[in-house]
């Protein structure tokens, strides 16, 4: 399972783990897409408490309080993780429902502070930008070449600035997660991997929706 999960996805396969998302959050604009493939490559960027080097809350103290908040208010997500991006190298953990499944929360700490070794190419993520944009012009007839032009111009595309989601796609998707290496992340809890997310067309296992 290792070597399969740690190859490049086919073309196939990544235009079916982009169209499964676009058709999932029809909320998203062109920076969404942009942050959720970032997601996938690059993971999460430096705090800017850490390159300021000011003290901030230990992590976990805040993924516990994020724990109490939603359970508090009772919306949770269905998921425990979920792909991003596509180049497969790293997952959304969402925070509570992992919690719930009787996962540690210090692991998902841990997973995390280790991360960044897993960090991809920006020329993989350039050429994943430019799948993505021809896919999304195709299945959302409503944007044109121009938006992506002018979203491109305007964050200094080449720079690869890292960019928040919008506030109606935050809004849409209000649960508390985590961004984590797969491989890690499978490493440690193998019960929840799943291929058939990542392979959907090989074997028969059923397609996720």
């Amino acid at each position: 399972m290792q070597t399969e999960r740690e190859s490049t996805l086919s073309q196939k396969e990544k235009l079916f783990i982009l169209t499964k998302f676009v058709e999932d959050h029809p909320e998203a604009e062109i920076q969404d897409f942009y942050k959720w493939l970032y997601y996938g490559e690059f993971g999460v960027e430096e705090s800017s408490a850490l390159i300021s080097g000011k003290k901030s809350v230990p992590e976990l103290h805040v993924v516990l309080e994020e724990i109490k908040r939603e359970e508090a208010g009772g919306v949770i997500s269905d998921l425990v993780w979920e792909p991003t991006g596509l180049s497969a190298r790293f997952v959304k953990v969402y925070v509570t429902k992992y919690y719930q499944m009787d996962c540690p929360v210090k692991r998902l700490v841990n997973l995390l502070e280790r991360s960044p070794a897993f960090r991809g190419a920006r020329m993989t993520f350039k050429l994943d930008w430019n799948l993505l944009k021809e896919t999304v012009l195709e299945l959302k007839p409503e944007l044109s070449r121009r938006d992506f032009i002018n979203f491109e111009e305007r964050i200094n595309f080449h720079q690869l600035p890292a960019l928040p989601f919008t506030d109606g796609f935050k809004e849409k998707n209000p649960f508390y997660y985590r961004v984590v290496s797969q491989k890690l992340f499978f490493d440690y809890f193998p019960e929840f991997e799943d291929e058939s997310v990542f392979h959907p067309f090989s074997g028969n296992k059923p397609l996720i929706g």
